[in-house]
């Protein structure tokens, strides 16, 4: 923690943001060129607001407004109505009560052009699980993310970057092609803004897959050779007329293996490994699939084709599927000990688990939360394995239970839609399964857990030109929008801050959530004066909540205002931290007159989500005129709780919402000009 706060501190120093502006447009920046067309728009505070208006155009003089919305938290995101190839205009105004104050001036953007030609078919919108789906595509080397309709909202522009997962930190995985280069396929961890977060050294061949590990490393799969024999089987004279032996004995030819590698994230040196040619026998390889007749072309053999990696944090082990050997390990972490071999037998008898369940060629991993794993069977041998008349890809759960291995749900893929490579599963918050596949120029399948289709994206990529590689449903394009809202700001005789009385007092920030994502912040304050110490508050905060958080100081009495700054550090993306710097007075600030503020604070209720009480606690500085209200999410208003003179204090009331329908409420209080709001979800 200590680092990393010196690390952002270090970062805020050399960008010098220790200012006091307010009111200012931030993203995007102006001029910006962007290539999503989901945009989040954020300003600065603007003192004694109540909220905020946003105005969005294609018209400098904003006299045909596109959008015109009203705002109570600092970020919006705009996910409708901004399109491709176009430019944009946007300000931003606060609003004091019922009154809207000045336009800020305006920023300009432009959006790129679209790089896939994607469709949908829409079967049944409303059991579709929620969110927009990323995919990657390799041979022409670019990565975009659609929407349930179908519409590209997001893409990689000229970074020439393949998809190949997404953490759950909200960056996405996967490599660039470095054109020319022995190893040209690098891989990194990047942003939907484009920033490179981490890239690994390309030392070696990286390929199929990179990933984050929970320490903070990265580890992925890299190529690695030794000499082998040449089997026989049907190829023996192929290689025989090549002036091989190919007697099965003689060690004379390049087999291409796998390994495994784990960079430090600072240092990028390779801390751990795990090497196939260690562990895994080389009498036991594929013979059925062509390899071989592939190695004559290219006069080397693919023997394992590692396609796919990952973690478990529980058990501390990772997973890893050899395609070619139509296997699946578990592999202890650090030790290295395999612990399980799951698929097709082969002449070691190292494969102990799953030899009938007939997978052949698979690719990507998942392990659920019931312990099972979800892979791709592209089914190249399904044929052979399976009895099928001809190669058969589909989607498999496979439940391991001790020595014993069964399929408990799967989905075959029909005919056309056959992948005999890349591809991927992914079973979905609400159970429903989301198949990729090369097969039909490249598409998703949402199927439910009856087999029904769901919902069906088309990449309309065609083969050697384009092939889908992986695609996953994820929540949104921006996994961190917060706002960080100093209460109580005020405006007096050109002074801005809060008014913090002498003795014991206390600041609150109010911080929201305005995306998708759940986001975990450390929220550290400091001032000059050191009314507050060293105090650092962790949150954790889901999506569309809010969380108030205080901060108690012993304050001494001043004659100027008191620099007080709020670094507020994101898990994950401290990159994205924000400091917010505002003055403390120890005299009263008010544009109405110079006595104490009006002030009040509303708690985040509790229990949330509750069924069917909540108790809301609020906090008057002094007497005031209270008006608290219960809002549907349709801005009906369902109920008032209180609209009457309060006395200043702590105040405690229950809200029982027997009698009201299920679904998402916002808590209103207005004081004065002021108002805070809170939302609940009531459960039935």
């Amino acid at each position: 923690m200590h680092s990393q706060f010196d690390q952002v501190m270090k970062y805020f120093l050399i960008i010098t943001l220790l200012s006091f502006s307010y009111g200012q447009l931030i993203t995007p920046n102006d001029n910006a060129h962007l290539n999503h067309v989901h945009i989040l728009f954020e300003w600065e505070q603007v003192p004694e607001a109540s909220g905020y208006e946003l105005q969005i155009s294609q018209d400098p003089e904003f006299s045909n407004d596109l959008i015109q919305v009203s705002n109570n938290s600092l970020v919006y995101i705009e996910r409708e109505l901004i399109d491709w190839e176009s430019t944009y205009f946007w300000r931003v105004r606060p609003v004091h009560g019922q009154d809207p104050g000045p336009w800020s001036g305006a920023y300009s953007f432009t959006t790129g052009q679209t790089l896939s030609s994607s469709s949908v078919n829409v079967i049944d919108e409303s059991e579709y699980s929620p969110g927009v789906t990323v995919f990657g595509a390799f041979f022409n080397y670019f990565s975009a993310v659609i929407d349930g309709n179908g519409r590209e909202i997001w893409n990689s522009g000229d970074d020439d970057f393949v998809y190949y997962s997404a953490h759950h930190n909200g960056n996405i995985l996967g490599c660039h092609l470095l054109s020319g280069a022995e190893n040209n396929l690098p891989g990194s961890e990047v942003a939907f803004d484009g920033e490179t977060i981490w890239s690994e050294p390309n030392d070696d061949f990286l390929h199929h897959d990179i990933i984050r590990l929970p320490n903070g490393n990265y580890l992925g799969i890299v190529e690695t050779s030794s000499l082998g024999v040449i089997p026989v089987g049907g190829w023996t004279s192929l290689f025989q007329g090549l002036g091989f032996q190919a007697d099965g004995v003689t060690v004379e030819f390049p087999w291409i293996g796998d390994r495994l590698v784990e960079w430090d994230k600072d240092t990028k040196e390779v801390v751990w490994s795990w090497n196939v040619f260690d562990h895994f026998d080389m009498s036991d390889h594929d013979q059925l699939g062509g390899t071989w007749t592939e190695a004559y072309i290219s006069l080397h053999y693919d023997w394992t084709h590692v396609n796919a990696v990952i973690f478990d944090e529980e058990e501390s082990c990772l997973y890893v599927s050899a395609r070619h050997l139509s296997r699946i390990t578990k592999i202890d972490y650090p030790s290295g000990d395999i612990i399980w071999n799951l698929g097709h037998d082969m002449p070691s008898g190292d494969v102990s688990l799953g030899t009938e369940l007939g997978f052949s060629f698979q690719h990507s991993l998942q392990k659920l939360e019931n312990g099972n794993l979800m892979t791709f069977d592209n089914g190249n041998l399904a044929p052979e394995f399976r009895g099928t008349e001809d190669p058969a890809s589909r989607a498999i759960e496979i439940a391991i239970n001790g020595t014993e291995a069964s399929i408990v749900w799967s989905y075959d893929l029909s005919p056309d839609l056959f992948g005999f490579a890349s591809g991927n599963t992914q079973k979905l918050e609400n159970g429903n399964v989301l198949l990729t596949t090369v097969g039909g120029g490249g598409r998703s399948l949402e199927v439910d857990t009856v087999g029904e289709i769901i919902w069906e994206g088309l990449y309309n990529l065609s083969l050697p030109d384009g092939a889908v590689y992986r695609a996953n449903r994820i929540p949104g394009i921006f996994p961190l929008a917060y706002s960080v809202i100093v209460e109580d700001l005020n405006e007096y005789n050109g002074n801005v801050g809060v008014y913090l009385p002498t003795g014991s007092s206390t600041i609150f920030y109010d911080i929201v959530n305005d995306g998708l994502y759940p986001i975990t912040l450390s929220c550290h304050i400091n001032d000059d004066e050191g009314w507050f110490g060293s105090q650092t508050i962790q949150l954790n905060i889901e999506p569309g909540m809010n969380e108030t958080i205080s901060f108690q100081g012993s304050v001494s009495s001043i004659e100027q205002g008191n620099p007080i700054h709020l670094t507020v550090i994101p898990d994950h993306h401290a990159n994205r931290s924000k400091m917010i710097s505002t003055n403390g007075f120890t005299s009263p600030l008010s544009s109405i007159d110079n006595l104490q503020p009006v002030s009040f604070h509303l708690d985040r209720p509790y229990p949330n989500p509750f069924n069917p009480s909540t108790k809301i606690e609020f906090h008057l500085k002094n007497n005031q005129d209270v008006l608290l209200e219960i809002y549907g999410i349709n801005g009906q208003r369902v109920e008032t709780l209180i609209e009457r003179r309060t006395f200043a204090g702590k105040h405690i009331i229950n809200w029982n919402a027997n009698n009201i329908a299920a679904g998402i409420y916002f808590i209103k209080m207005r004081v004065s000009d002021r108002v805070k709001t809170q939302k609940v979800i009531l459960l039935k």
